[in-house]
């Protein structure tokens, strides 16, 4: 793996930095961080995950941004936090919002068809036992859904026209909101080992309070309205999977806040998207505001190629509109 650190000094002290070749650190022999639980359970049929700290993440303006995009994702939230009395800045866990795109069909434009193309999930809470409970005393049960070799019962949220909200708990206690179809991709499996998106999520801190996956590829095929158009021309072919996550620092408008991005493909995409991510750097390190970060770190190995940095919460947003939708938003923390 080479480790590489930009040059203050705009886009030549970047172009700079990213040709330096410095030490291989992989011969230290420690084995690479696993992908955190949110992405481990993550149906192989998502193509975007957002997740965080259940009581952070509520008030983010990105997520809320990213959630109102589908109403009826938005009406479950809200009705089972409220019905099950679960309050989320009372609880460690964390809620992850997943895209689906089902094999063998176009992702569309309309509201309509849009819809039932999420998952939610609640996971990690301090007393997952009691969680269970609320659901079940809060909604009423109604048959169950097979997952692996267990019929798990399933609780009605919401029934809107076709469409046909449900909540499962899984084996492992996580709790899963979504229509009944996308409940049933959870059956299809997850992500398989060396995945693209587990492999990115490996170099991102899978504890961080804000974190998130793009699947590039679906993304650009099937939903390219939701993409900025500097993306999907920029991005070379070859290239899988993005993973970012936002570590924040102390409150305030100016504080640096840790940010990490990691992009997976073929080691020929890898190649030709080092000058994108070295654009992307010097961009995002020009904007008024970095006084006493760190100079940004590059890693790149054959297959996949990261930034760490210190940036913004004005820089961030930059960074992530840039990134994914450009409605995703970071809100730092108040004085």
């Amino acid at each position: 793996m080479k480790r590489l650190r930009s040059i203050p000094g705009g886009t030549r002290g970047a172009a700079v930095a990213i040709s330096l070749v410095l030490a291989l650190a992989v011969a230290c022999g420690k084995r690479a961080p696993k992908s955190p639980d949110w992405v481990t359970s993550a149906p192989a049929a998502s193509v975007m995950g957002l997740s965080g700290q259940a009581g952070w993440i509520i008030e983010q303006k990105g997520f809320q941004t990213l959630i109102e995009k589908y109403p009826l994702a938005d009406q479950t939230l809200d009705i089972f936090l409220k019905k099950a009395h679960i309050n989320p800045h009372q609880e460690s866990g964390h809620i992850s919002f997943y895209v689906l795109s089902f094999p063998g069909t176009k992702q569309a434009s309309g509201e309509a068809k849009a819809i039932p193309s999420f998952l939610i999930q609640l996971g990690g809470f301090k007393d997952q036992e009691a969680v269970h409970m609320a659901i079940a005393d809060a909604f009423p049960s109604e048959g169950s859904l097979a997952l692996g070799k267990r019929e798990l019962p399933v609780y009605v949220i919401l029934d809107w026209n076709q469409y046909h909200v449900r909540a499962v708990a899984d084996a492992d206690g996580r709790i899963w909101l979504g229509e009944l179809r996308s409940l049933a991709a959870l059956d299809s499996g997850n992500f398989p080992a060396r995945h693209p998106v587990t492999s990115a999520m490996e170099w991102i801190n899978g504890k961080a309070p804000f974190q998130g996956y793009i699947r590039v590829k679906p993304i650009l095929n099937d939903i390219s309205g939701n993409v900025p158009e500097d993306l999907a021309r920029n991005l070379p072919q070859g290239i899988e999977a993005l993973a970012w996550s936002v570590t924040p620092g102390p409150a305030g408008k100016d504080s640096l806040h840790r940010f990490e991005l990691a992009i997976t493909g073929s080691p020929e995409g890898v190649v030709q998207v080092a000058p994108w991510v070295q654009r992307f750097v010097a961009a995002v390190s020009s904007l008024q505001g970095s006084q006493g970060a760190q100079a940004p770190e590059i890693l790149q190995e054959k297959q996949r190629i990261g930034v760490r940095c210190q940036l913004t919460g004005e820089q961030i947003n930059q960074a992530l509109a840039k990134l994914s939708q450009p409605g995703i938003s970071f809100l730092p923390r108040k004085p």
